[in-house]
């Protein structure tokens, strides 16, 4: 059994267990299998749920210990050391404030909370503990991203000319798909710009830097829709369900990100497309095991196919030849938080790159109800 700084086991209880804590469930469980013996044993103790009946059939069916009756019953289980929240947008802020206070490390799925003032809130709170505070932006551990960011470190790329981020999902169509409080501003923060338009924002934040002004437009296509399946009932849609953003970097590059839940007929289309001083290069969600790279100095070989499939170093299985799929990205930034908890080392992306993606996003909601571009604040 390996022990580090004490630590014979990472116990987790999970805060809301929807589709994707069923995710975080499977990596937690991969987790040994990857990186056997690098941290210690992870046990999943129990989860809470909407109420007290549904988490405890919900946690025995999950085969974990406990469906927990409330927050505080989490919070004051001693033997809890992580809480995982994967719970609805409106719930973050408090559920992280309170998870602190009762000296819990934090792993949160992203947006950090509802916008920059609940996100200011949080991170004062994680200055004042001593425990960590992580967030999901599972696709910073793509091996493609990962090597965009080497190659950038390494000067590769130079002056950010140009960039383009997209994320297209589908299903938001029919109109008789039931409201839920993902289409209420005030329980999500907001539509597809807070949803998918999140994670473009932060990939780009990661590997280009920060965020200087956004110039933002927004459609919701369907105002209204039934309050649950059947229902004549109608309730009103808030948020947004397609956003445009006119983007300029701190360092002078500009670029767009567009993003929508009416794209028919993609699946998980996420691309990226750069443009530097020295390379460029592209990577698709679609096509995760390579990188596109373009480099100026050997213009004459063209645009290059890079191959990185699965490589994550220490990883034990499977072979780095392997054929990659959406679950490992979110286990290895799981891992990597788990690791810093167990090491007492700094983790990223952590409560810092969560709160400047709520400011960008901020901007990108007061541009879009103004007209003109709008500053992003600084952190």
């Amino acid at each position: 059994m390996v022990t580090i700084n004490g630590m014979k086991t990472i116990n987790i209880a999970f805060l809301g267990f929807g589709s994707i804590g069923r995710i975080h469930l499977l990596g937690y469980r991969d987790i040994r299998e990857y990186y056997p013996g690098s941290i210690p044993p992870v046990r999943i103790k129990g989860l809470l749920a909407s109420t007290p009946q549904r988490a405890a059939v919900t946690a025995e069916a999950a085969g974990m210990e406990i469906g927990y009756g409330s927050l505080d019953e989490v919070l004051t289980d001693p033997e809890v050391d992580v809480v995982d929240i994967v719970s609805p947008n409106y719930l973050h802020k408090e559920q992280i404030l309170k998870s602190l206070e009762a000296g819990k490390h934090v792993l949160c799925e992203k947006p950090l909370a509802l916008n920059a003032a609940e996100a200011s809130e949080v991170l004062e709170a994680s200055r004042r503990s001593d425990k960590t505070l992580g967030m999901i932006f599972n696709y910073r551990f793509v091996p493609a991203i990962l090597k965009a960011r080497e190659l950038i470190e390494q000067g590769r790329l130079g002056e950010v000319y140009s960039f383009r981020g997209e994320y297209f999902h589908t299903g938001y169509q029919n109109a008789e798909k039931p409201w839920s409080w993902r289409m209420d501003f005030s329980r999500s923060g907001g539509g597809a710009m807070a949803d998918l338009g999140v994670h473009v924002i932060d990939l780009l934040s990661y590997l280009l830097g920060d965020f200087k002004t956004v110039r933002a437009d927004v459609k919701t296509y369907i105002n209204e829709r039934p309050e649950y399946a059947g229902a004549s009932n109608k309730m009103p849609v808030t948020v947004d369900d397609a956003a445009w953003m006119h983007c300029e970097l701190v360092s002078g590059g500009t670029g767009t990100i567009e993003v929508s839940r009416f794209a028919t007929g993609t699946l998980d289309e996420l691309n990226i497309t750069v443009f530097g001083s020295r390379g460029s290069f592209r990577f698709n969600l679609m096509d995760p095991g390579y990188l596109y790279w373009f480099d100026e100095a050997q213009k004459e070989d063209g645009w290059k196919r890079l191959e990185t499939a699965q490589h994550y170093q220490g990883a034990v299985i499977p072979t780095p030849r392997s054929v990659i799929g959406w679950q490992r990205f979110h286990c290895e930034n799981q891992y990597r938080f788990l690791k810093s908890v167990a090491e007492c080392s700094t983790f990223k992306p952590g409560v810092e790159e969560g709160v400047k993606a709520q400011l960008i996003l901020d901007a990108a909601y007061r541009s879009a109800a103004t007209g003109k571009p709008e500053p992003v604040q600084s952190l």
